[in-house]
């Protein structure tokens, strides 16, 4: 499949706003609306789901002042079948000196037998801000004999579009500890002035990790379900947001 999204979003007359809007199926493009940081966007998928061997591009960028977040319609599952193959999406970012983006799609949810790929680059100018959330989630129904494939590479880059950090996961197989983690998601923040120090919630494990080159941050989380995954990301984007990252443990 050739690119299934391409966007530009910028300041104009006060405003973020789309200055370039391309897509194709399976995803659609609504209108930008306003809130107390800048444009927000909704990106929908209008089948709700990944199909074995499904090939997804996608570009975003925030230039110009835009202050952007983009987000989902929910969570999209990824379908499998016995002999299937992969899905695979392919997503780049850009934000310029002067731009600001908010990418938090959905968490992707994993069921029997599929497979699922996906890759990440960021690429952000000094001065501009990003922060991206990849988080996947497998479904109850997900055993030993019926697992297939989770890979995401997330890769983030500076102005020269030079290599400064790659962040790599991979699970074939269902985790086997007792009460283990099925929901999973990492939070990056590129561009912010102060380091993190803690984060924490009840229901989810999570930590903080430093990326190498200044490139900014991760945080990580693990959660036991889908719904407490939610909970601990949307608790750390309020952190972020409010200006700071320190939350008791």
């Amino acid at each position: 499949m050739t690119q299934a999204l391409d966007l530009v979003l910028a300041r104009v007359g006060g405003r973020t706003v789309l200055t370039r809007r391309r897509y194709r199926w399976p995803l659609l493009v609504g209108r930008v609306f306003d809130d107390d940081r800048g444009g927000v966007l909704t990106v929908q998928n209008a089948a709700g789901t990944l199909i074995p061997g499904d090939v997804i591009r996608q570009s975003i960028a925030v230039v110009d002042g835009g202050v952007a977040t983009v987000r989902g319609q929910g969570a999209t599952t990824i379908s499998g079948t016995p002999t299937g193959a992969e899905a695979f999406e392919d997503t780049r970012l850009d934000v310029d000196a002067t731009g600001e983006l908010w990418y938090s799609p959905a968490p992707r949810i994993v069921t029997p037998r599929a497979r699922y790929r996906q890759e990440l680059r960021v690429a952000v100018e000094p001065g501009g801000r990003a922060v991206v959330v990849d988080a996947v989630v497998l479904h109850p129904e997900c055993g030993d004999a019926d697992f297939g494939s989770y890979a995401s590479t997330v890769e983030v880059r500076g102005p020269e579009r030079q290599l400064l950090a790659v962040d790599a996961q991979s699970l074939d197989a269902m985790p086997t500890a007792r009460r283990a983690p099925s929901a999973f998601g990492t939070v990056y923040l590129i561009g912010l002035d102060d380091a993190p120090t803690e984060v924490g919630s009840r229901d989810a494990y999570s930590a903080v990790t430093e990326l190498p080159n200044g490139a900014g941050w991760a945080v990580r989380i693990a959660a036991r379900d889908g719904g407490a995954l939610r909970a601990a990301l949307d608790d750390v984007l309020s952190v972020v947001r409010s200006g700071g990252l320190t939350v008791a443990g």
